[in-house]
């Protein structure tokens, strides 16, 4: 998950950052955090994120016109707008804003959004599964679990098998979902599809059993509960 916090005070943008580095710490999930002080830095990174906090005006233009721009790179942008005047939210609605947080930011405000994001995160991302010989585009909550087996990768979707060149590695970054998780260097496993879990081995829905790894067994635990907290 990347998430980009574009605005000119630096005090806001270190307060925002502390809230969600703290919610991500208390429900076991990995967040990558960008600043920007300014909205052309921020839309000419164009770094593909899933998330921004968007001051409504900046000390060179306005958040809308920016947020607008990023849109025709990003089209699945989560935009979060936030200012000191209520009456600009009707503006973002142009944009089908996710929410709209007015200044000064409270930790509620930020944990309950963040709380509506994942939820949502959960199930409405994309992947590209990479077969031998095509490129498949698909919903990542149609992948079951990713296993590495000496040149291959093998992803197990709901309708069948996929074989790779691409290293687990890449899929593991590309995918970056939280309900994906690394039980072993060999498999990634969507934790959708968890039926029953032992101290070596996962269980999945449709009777497949595949590795965990004893030493991150209990990092795993904690990331399956969260996943519980977040999935209805």
């Amino acid at each position: 998950m990347k998430i980009a916090i574009c605005d000119d005070e630096q005090v806001i943008r270190e307060e925002i950052n502390a809230m969600l580095t703290e919610f991500f710490l208390e429900n076991n999930m990995t967040c990558a955090i960008d600043q920007f002080s300014t909205g052309e830095s921020f839309v000419k990174v164009n770094g593909d994120y899933d998330l921004v906090f968007m001051d409504y005006q900046l000390t060179d233009g306005n958040g809308i016109d920016f947020a607008r721009r990023v849109r025709q790179e990003n089209e699945s942008i989560f935009i979060i707008f936030s200012t000191s005047f209520q009456e600009h939210v009707f503006e973002s609605f142009s944009l089908d804003t996710f929410r709209y947080l007015v200044k000064p930011i409270t930790k509620e405000a930020v944990f309950q959004a963040m709380e509506a994001f994942v939820k949502l995160y959960q199930t409405n991302r994309k992947i590209i599964v990479c077969d031998l010989d095509k490129e498949i585009y698909m919903d990542a909550d149609a992948v079951m679990y990713i296993e590495a087996a000496r040149k291959y990768t093998t992803v197990r979707t709901t309708d069948g098998y996929h074989k790779s060149y691409r290293g687990i590695s890449k899929y593991e970054a590309d995918i970056n979902n939280s309900h994906f998780y690394r039980t072993h260097r060999s498999y990634i496993v969507n934790m959708k599809y968890i039926a029953e879990i032992e101290r070596k081995t996962i269980t999945l829905t449709n009777g497949e059993k595949i590795i965990i790894s004893p030493k991150n067994y209990d990092a795993f635990i904690k990331s399956y509960m969260s996943y519980l907290k977040y999935k209805s």
